[in-house]
């Protein structure tokens, strides 16, 4: 949860994808609705992504109390058109199987498309060091400074790893900790400019 784009951008040259699913029931998770949570991500990442080749494997199989979750699962995938095995990592039940289908895939598999490296700017240096404006009202704190606005100008906000930025920056100016000097509680609204967010430690 919360690798986003970081874990993606990984796979993005692999040219067949194995699903590892636990199948066991024992921290009581639905083996269908993980798969397909997976399944959603690669599609918002990209649709080629999502329509790479897949292998999927029932994972555990040797502690499962029963095989409902595992007979949904490839009931499910097989529905797809996608092979499914079943496995034990811990126990190399079903393993070798599960790599040799891996290889005889790749066999006829087309190579890796391969990327040409692209520049990636430098993030804007902005200096920090002028004190922020900060508005106590009710339960919202209200944020303003001229650095802030130029900052926020160089932020996209729907991209993970820009707001991850963002944060990083925030953080190194101080700004979260004046905020905890002056009493700002989980839960509270934190505005800046046209953006606000709830405050969490």
């Amino acid at each position: 949860a919360g690798l986003g784009h970081d874990f993606l951008r990984h796979i993005d040259r692999c040219r067949l994808l194995i699903h590892v699913v636990d199948v066991s029931g024992c921290e009581g998770r639905d083996p269908v609705a993980d798969f397909e949570a997976i399944q959603e991500e690669l599609k918002q990442y990209g649709p080629d992504l999502a329509s790479r080749p897949m292998l999927v494997a029932g994972n555990k199989v040797d502690i499962a109390a029963d095989r409902t979750g595992l007979e949904a699962l490839k009931a499910h995938v097989e529905a797809l058109g996608m092979p499914f095995y079943e496995i034990s990592a811990a126990a190399q039940l079903g393993t070798r199987e599960l790599m040799f289908a891996a290889a005889r895939e790749l066999e006829h598999l087309p190579p890796i498309t391969v990327y040409e490296p692209t520049y990636v700017e430098r993030p804007p240096e902005v200096d920090m060091s002028e004190p922020l404006n900060i508005i106590h009202e009710d339960d919202t704190w209200i944020v303003e400074g001229p650095w802030l606005q130029r900052l926020m100008a160089n932020v996209n906000f729907g991209d993970y790893e820009s707001r991850n930025w963002f944060d990083k920056m925030l953080r190194q100016s101080g700004l979260f900790d004046r905020l905890e000097e002056m009493g700002i509680h989980d839960g509270d609204i934190v505005s800046l400019y046209n953006l606000e967010f709830e405050y969490q430690r």
